[in-house]
């Protein structure tokens, strides 16, 4: 009988590749289930995990439009309106149009999104340190150094925005 180990070389050696040692697989079940978790922290807030993001984006001030939203999510800009709407509808942020240009619209935190996005913030560190502290601080580190090599194959430079994790 072989073990693992030697089976899933010789698959790969012969050119084929099984799902269960695709990193592509595995790092979409841990992103997968992180985001499942962090859903589950967020239904007591009544926002979703793409709703959190753009309330981070806009209450860190990295963007303050839909495009700019759009660009530092990685998601299509159409996406982002319909998003926009449902925090409109909740009370969490306004739009306001430019006098000068109609077509240019701004998006604002209101107080309520203010608010939430103090309480958020909290529970998502308290997510990510539950997860990051499965590994030693020098892992940490190091785990940071490799995500960011693989999102620069991919064309995503994220050194400058990145901001400390450990």
């Amino acid at each position: 009988m072989q073990d693992n180990t030697s089976t899933a070389s010789a698959s790969v050696e012969a050119g084929h590749l099984h799902l269960n040692n695709s990193l592509i697989f595995w790092v979409n079940r841990l992103a997968s289930a992180m985001r499942e978790t962090f859903n589950e922290a967020l239904a007591v807030e009544n926002i979703s995990w793409p709703q959190w993001m753009s309330v981070n984006v806009l209450a860190h001030e990295e963007a303050d439009t839909p495009a700019k939203i759009a660009e530092c999510l990685g998601v299509d800009r159409s996406a982002i309106t319909r998003l926009l709407d449902r925090l409109v509808d909740k009370g969490l942020v306004q739009r306001q149009h430019d006098d000068g240009d109609r077509r240019s619209v701004r998006v604002y935190l209101t107080p309520e999104g203010k608010s939430l996005a103090k309480r958020v913030d909290q529970l998502a560190l308290e997510h990510q340190q539950r997860f990051l502290s499965q590994l030693p601080a020098t892992e940490v580190r190091v785990f940071k150094s490799h995500v960011q090599k693989l999102l620069r194959e991919a064309g995503v430079e994220s050194s400058r925005q990145w901001r400390t994790i450990d």
